[in-house]
């Protein structure tokens, strides 16, 4: 579990900020075709989410490296990552599932998917990013796991903005 949890919450910030960045994009292109450009509004939100999740991982190298005790310090870490685990994947399994029935699905229906599941996931994305975040940290009393996992959703939550304002200000 010690490798597992991290490796588990860095795949599905990477890649929710790939769909951040597709999301950044969207509504902003006349193009007929326009896989290049969501393509590169992907990659953008990726790298951004990247970079962002980078600077949380130098923050933990850096504390426990520093740290009196830093097995008890990475263990408390991973007990929060757990936590954050048991509300984003569930959260993730349902978009996955969104997201299979409109591309599997006939144009009326996945139409009805977009209306009954993407739409409302995107919209409830920060509750259950905040919501994970409290879960995360209840009970715990190192303030590395409060701060990792604050700054870990503050930056998933902030690519789509970022994103949006650096490139996609404007339509094309």
């Amino acid at each position: 579990m010690a490798t597992i949890v991290p490796v588990v919450l860095g795949l599905l910030a990477l890649v929710d900020a790939g769909f951040a960045g597709f999301r950044a994009a969207t509504g902003l292109n006349a193009r007929i075709r326009k896989r290049p450009y969501f393509m590169l509004a992907a990659c953008r939100g990726l790298a951004s989410g990247a970079i962002w999740l980078g600077l949380v991982a130098l923050l933990v190298v850096v504390t426990l490296t520093c740290s009196v005790d830093p097995v008890a310090r990475y263990d408390a870490l991973v007990d929060a990552g757990m936590r954050m685990v048991q509300v984003l994947v569930p959260f993730a399994a349902l978009v996955v599932a969104s997201l299979l029935a409109y591309c599997l699905l006939p144009m009326r229906e996945s139409t009805f998917v977009i209306l009954v599941g993407l739409g409302p996931f995107t919209l409830m994305r920060p509750v259950v990013t905040l919501g994970a975040t409290v879960w995360s940290v209840a009970g715990s009393t190192d303030w590395l796991a409060w701060v990792v996992a604050i700054a870990a959703s503050a930056g998933v939550l902030a690519v789509e903005p970022v994103v949006h304002r650096r490139w996609y200000r404007a339509p094309v």
